[in-house]
């Protein structure tokens, strides 16, 4: 079933790159590949049973010392 998922996201994906490379927007249909390569990796590493790390954590990481600044 996922293999069918993912043949319709990709080729969903080749007729929208195709568009957009035809419309000479190279540097969205660049972007448009990056962020559905990225998609797909997380649904692939979620589909495996990986653990995904959440972006709160980094941000929590990078920001909790700013915080016990102000405190």
């Amino acid at each position: 079933m996922w293999v069918i998922l993912y043949g319709v996201i990709l080729s969903i994906s080749w007729i929208q790159i195709r568009a957009l490379w035809k419309q000479s927007l190279k540097r969205d249909s660049f972007f448009y590949i990056f962020t559905m390569g990225l998609s797909l990796t997380i649904l692939i590493l979620s589909q495996l049973g990986l653990p995904i790390p959440n972006p709160l954590d980094g941000i929590s990481i990078v920001y909790d010392p700013v915080h016990s600044l102000f405190q």
